[in-house]
This record gives C-alpha cells, sequence and structure tokens, in this order.
C-alpha cells in the first residue's frame, strides 16, 4: 500500500501535467479516445463521489451504483473504451451485489435531486465497503495494464477511481 500511493500521485500528476500543457482533445483522433470523453467519466465518477458521501452511509451503496452505472453509459457507444466501460460495470455489478444481499426491506428509500436510493443494513456497511474498495482495486489494476494508445486516458479514469476509495476509508 505505501508503494501504491507514490505511484498513483505520480500517475495524477502526470495527466494533470499532461493537460495544462496543451495536450488536450484531439477531435480527429484515430483511435476513438478522446480527452472530451475521458474528462467527462472522471468528472462523473468525482462529482457522483461528493454527492454519495452527501448520503447517510446506509444509501451511499446505491448511489454509488448509480453513478458508476452512469459513468459507464458513458462509454456505451465508443468501443474504443470497451475496457473501461467494462471495469466499471463490474463496480457496479458488485454494488448490486452488495444491495441485494444487504438490503433494508425496514428503511425508506431516500430521494434526492430526483434519484432514489435504497438502504442497506447499518451492519452490513464494513462489508459492503471491503467489498467496493475491492471491485476499485479490481477495475484500476485492469485499466492500468492497458496499453498503446488507451493507456493515458484509462490511467486517467483509474486515478478517479482510486481517488473515490481513499473516500471510503473509514
Amino acid at each position: 500500500m505505501s508503494r501504491l500511493l507514490p505511484a498513483l500521485l505520480s500517475l495524477m500528476l502526470a495527466a494533470s501535467g499532461a493537460l495544462a500543457q496543451g495536450y488536450g482533445y484531439d477531435s480527429s483522433s484515430k483511435t476513438g479516445l478522446n480527452d472530451r470523453t475521458t474528462d467527462r467519466v472522471v468528472r462523473l465518477l468525482e462529482q457522483g463521489l461528493r454527492q454519495c458521501q452527501a448520503l447517510d452511509p446506509v444509501y451511499r451503496y446505491d448511489c454509488y451504483r448509480q453513478n458508476y452505472r452512469a459513468a459507464g453509459q458513458q462509454l456505451d457507444r465508443n468501443p474504443a473504451y470497451a475496457p473501461a466501460r467494462q471495469a466499471l460495470r463490474d463496480v457496479e455489478s458488485t454494488l448490486s451485489d452488495v444491495l441485494k444481499t444487504s438490503a433494508d426491506p425496514a428503511a425508506k428509500p431516500e430521494r434526492r435531486q430526483g434519484k432514489r436510493f435504497a438502504a442497506i443494513t447499518t451492519a452490513a456497511i464494513p462489508g459492503s465497503r471491503a467489498a467496493f474498495t475491492s471491485a476499485l482495486d479490481q477495475a484500476a489494476t485492469q485499466l492500468l495494464r492497458s496499453t498503446g494508445s488507451s493507456r493515458d486516458h484509462f490511467a486517467r479514469i483509474a486515478s478517479a477511481l482510486n481517488s473515490n476509495k481513499v473516500f471510503l476509508r473509514p
């Protein structure tokens, strides 16, 4: 873990440095990868995390699930992002499983900004956090193993996943 943090920080700095230097959006990208799409997904993951953190902890896991679904849907029509889409869907699937196994049938759904969130039991929060963290680790690893022209784009998405993980610490 202590070796992972410096590596992640250097990845984040490299990505932000490239953007600051103007190596931005390339509308003629033949790979199908572009900064606009990658930025949209990263921004959605980051904003969604903040929105979910504003909820009571028992509702956060459904919020996270919905956020990862929305992020994956941003990539549906672009085959170049298939590995990233699959990584996000895998996280969403883990969170769906958490909700199925840990749902609190006595809790009323929470409604915020036109969305409805289901609750899990308070006792299930530690296990749910562990499952979510593990799913984020697996997804980030998948993305960081990418090669070729997708490497930078997928590393930026992996960085967003890893920053989400930091907020899950108890």
